[in-house]
């Protein structure tokens, strides 16, 4: 699950990513504890500790876990403790909050080798969050992930399809869009399917086959993914793939919009 997606949606038949992913935050880890373990305190510098009421020492105030995080990271390279430490500059947790710090820091565990770093990272330099867009980093980002193995390869998959397609900064690849769409809908990403259909009722990228695009869409709508049963309605309007439906075409747009699909509403 994961966050900040990108949305492309076609002309004729304008789906592709505008639904589910839309509403997905960019997934991001929970602040963890600091794995350190604790060790004899030394003695106090000036300022730090000292003599209180009756001789007793007065130990130093205790370093908070934002303090502690950017030690494991900075001096011993802990990569997962870099993405937490990036999650609380986001959110602003134990101190203020800073898009650039937060993005310095996911470098670092990406850097250190913690996917999950590096698809945040990939995310904030495709929207230019936190410093200058660089939709080419992104895409090298997105690409590594989604030829690995984790968590996040399937929604890496997407999200550089969506890139390929609409074409927004770097040069359009429908054929590379289509093949990443389908890896996606292998993994079970709704969304991509319904572009996968898209993209063969247009003949975008590969074959058109628009009885392989209506069948598609059926697939995703009875899945629940609003898109495709847009998709399935104009198709059905216009019989396209199949019988023509007006009734059950109304019905699939209805469906759609109740749904909260704006584009079936219009």
């Amino acid at each position: 699950m994961r966050t900040l997606s990108i949305c492309a949606c076609a002309t004729l038949f304008a789906v592709a990513a505008c639904s589910k992913q839309n509403d997905t935050p960019t997934t991001t880890p929970e602040p963890v504890a600091s794995t350190e373990e604790p060790t004899e305190p030394a003695e106090p510098a000036a300022g730090e500790g000292g003599e209180g009421e009756g001789g007793e020492e007065t130990p130093p105030e205790p370093e908070d876990q934002r303090t502690l995080q950017t030690k494991a990271c900075d001096e011993e390279g802990k990569a997962e403790i870099c993405t937490s430490l990036a999650v609380m500059w986001q959110k602003g947790t134990e101190g203020p909050q800073d898009d650039a710090k937060a993005r310095e820091y996911f470098g670092k565990g990406c850097e250190g080798g913690h996917q999950l770093a590096c698809f945040n990272l990939a995310v904030m330099v495709d929207q230019g969050v936190g410093g200058d867009p660089d939709p080419n980093k992104a895409v090298e980002l997105y690409s590594a992930i989604c030829d690995a193995e984790g968590d996040d390869q399937i929604e890496a998959c997407f999200n550089v399809a969506v890139m390929f397609d609409a074409g927004n900064n770097i040069d359009p690849d429908k054929a590379k869009a289509r093949e990443l769409y389908q890896k996606a809908c292998d993994g079970e990403h709704q969304v991509a399917c319904t572009s996968v259909g898209r993209m063969a009722m247009l003949g975008e990228g590969g074959k058109k086959n628009a009885k392989e695009a209506r069948a598609i869409f059926t697939k995703t709508c009875d899945a629940g993914e609003l898109g495709g049963c847009y998709m399935l309605s104009k198709a059905m309007l216009k019989g396209l793939g199949g019988k023509r439906d007006k009734k059950k075409a109304k019905e699939l747009a209805t469906k759609a919009c109740d749904g909260g699909f704006q584009l079936a509403c219009g």
